[in-house]
């Protein structure tokens, strides 16, 4: 298939312009979605609760978002309008910000935007295969992520300073940037589809009923009969886990017992994670192809493991939060690219959809567990217990991944 697609430079050539320049434009948009717990703790008082409902919708969502890419399985024909329209509704709630001042509908327009962005990454990432031989698949997403981040350094030197300044101009600017982002969209829509032809009619003869039950018969089937691909997977469902279980308790952490500002939030959250991505995603990009599945993602979780491990002394340094956004930089660089490349990894020559949505459902029921846990957790045992918990997950992850592990499977899989 490698060889095949290479004998398509049209394709090759439009789809790594589209991958580079929808990097740039988004990245306005996802540097400021990024603070957005910390703006609604900020300027607009959110409490604990709300935060935990605004981060428990967004992997909850995901779990619905899994439908979309029901209808694209085994349709290269459907793959377009399917990502198009989800990159378009992702952003439309964000065109409002300027007429609402009300923490519930920031709530709803991020769960909005959730929904519709994972629902587009089944059929982006089949796009990608598709059009890119997998011997440069992987470089070329990385470098993509990795461009993308070196912009959000850049945003973030002038984005804290500037929200501490101007309280309410954050409205303008989600304005601004998800304006920037419709130019992305425009970009996908014009990349050409190798195979873009109709294939099989799946499931629009399919009872209402069906359709509810086939995209979760689909997965166990898929589990059960590809076990690389199911390790895989508890594996990431049990570090992510742990990752998850202290995200609500950062916005309350870092304003109330570490009392940052904006500006050192930016710093931080933008700055020094922005260069721990950039500087090792061409080296997880390299180290991809090289080893197996299981060593690649256990190095990962391992890595996820030191961030909260460094928060724990935040208290004490300033230096410590930003030691530890930079691991966590580090290790998003390899999280992200094992995440997203594992659905064309694991698929082969098969259509990917099936494989990329399974790692979008998972993220959802491991969100809608983790997240109101850790905010439980906080209110009874404090930020410090969650963080420890969190370490200890990365730690089991890692380990499940490599324990007991036929041979087989740790055996770099062939592409």
């Amino acid at each position: 298939m490698s060889e095949l697609v290479d004998n398509f430079p049209g394709y090759v050539k439009k789809t790594k312009l589209a991958i580079v320049l929808s990097a740039l434009l988004d990245e306005p948009f996802t540097s400021l979605y990024i603070l957005l717990p910390f703006i609604l703790n900020k300027s607009l008082g959110a409490t604990t609760f709300q935060i935990v409902i605004l981060m428990m919708l967004k992997p909850a969502v995901s779990v619905f978002s899994f439908y979309w890419s029901l209808w694209i399985l085994k349709r290269k024909d459907k793959l377009r309008l399917n990502l198009i329209s989800a990159e378009i509704f992702s952003r439309l709630p964000f065109f409002f910000f300027l007429f609402f001042n009300n923490i519930w509908y920031v709530i709803f327009a991020a769960a909005f935007h959730m929904f519709f962005s994972r629902a587009a990454i089944p059929a982006w990432m089949e796009i990608i295969k598709l059009n890119i031989s997998n011997k440069k698949r992987d470089k070329l997403f990385s470098f993509g992520m990795a461009l993308g981040y070196a912009e959000g350094v850049v945003i973030a030197i002038f984005l804290g300073a500037f929200l501490d300044k101007y309280q309410d101009v954050w409205k303008i600017l989600f304005f601004i940037s998800a304006s920037l982002g419709m130019f992305s969209v425009l970009l996908k829509a014009l990349v050409p589809i190798k195979g873009e032809t109709k294939e099989i009619v799946s499931i629009y003869n399919l009872s209402f009923l069906q359709k509810i039950k086939k995209p979760w018969i689909n997965l166990f089937k898929l589990m059960k009969t590809r076990p690389d691909f199911a390790r895989f997977q508890w594996g990431y469902m049990i570090s992510g886990f742990g990752l998850m279980i202290f995200l609500p308790i950062l916005p309350e952490f870092f304003n109330n017992v570490l009392f940052l500002s904006y500006k050192e939030l930016s710093i931080v959250r933008l700055i020094f994670q922005g260069i721990g991505f950039v500087i090792t995603a061409n080296l997880w990009a390299k180290l991809i192809g090289k080893i197996a599945v299981n060593y690649f993602t256990s190095l990962v979780f391992l890595s996820f493991g030191a961030f909260p491990f460094c928060l724990l002394f935040g208290i004490y340094s300033f230096y410590w939060v930003a030691l530890a956004y930079f691991i966590y930089g580090v290790s998003q660089a390899g999280s992200r690219l094992v995440w997203h490349m594992s659905g064309p990894i694991f698929s082969k020559d098969k259509d990917s959809t099936q494989y990329s949505g399974i790692n979008i459902v998972m993220v959802g029921i491991r969100g809608i567990i983790a997240l109101p846990l850790g905010g439980i957790l906080n209110y009874f045992a404090g930020p410090y217990v969650v963080l420890v918990i969190g370490i200890l997950c990365s730690l089991l992850g890692s380990y499940l991944l490599l324990v007991n592990v036929p041979k087989r499977l740790l055996l770099p899989l062939v592409r």
